[in-house]
């Protein structure tokens, strides 16, 4: 009896990385804000595997050192929300740091910084 076997190879899009920065300065009429954000990612088929991180923030942003972890984004930052903002943290270098008002979906996010 001959048994035939077809093997495929399955394509995993995985990334990771790690990214850290501070800055600081003013959003409108949100006022003054501080960020320090080290964040590193591991995700595979679209799911978080691995995070780390480790925030400091001040002005507007005060508390959200203890944001929850909502998904990812992009493939280039993590999603994190605390109280009446969502923060975009990157773990790519470059990507930059974004916050948006979540209490109104059509809020666009807006960039705070480079790092």
């Amino acid at each position: 009896m001959a048994v035939g076997l077809a093997m495929g190879t399955a394509h995993a899009d995985s990334f990771s990385g790690s990214s850290s920065g501070s800055c600081s300065g003013t959003v409108g009429s949100w006022g003054y804000f501080y960020a320090y954000t080290y964040q590193f990612a591991s995700i595979s088929n679209n799911t978080i595997e691995t995070e780390d991180h480790d925030f400091d923030f001040d002005g507007f942003l005060s508390g959200a050192e203890n944001a929850r972890l909502l998904n990812g984004k992009k493939n280039t930052w993590l999603v994190y929300r605390q109280g009446d903002f969502d923060l975009a943290v990157p773990y790519v270098k470059g990507a930059g740091l974004f916050v948006r008002d979540n209490r109104d979906r059509d809020e666009e996010w807006i960039k705070l910084c480079s790092y």
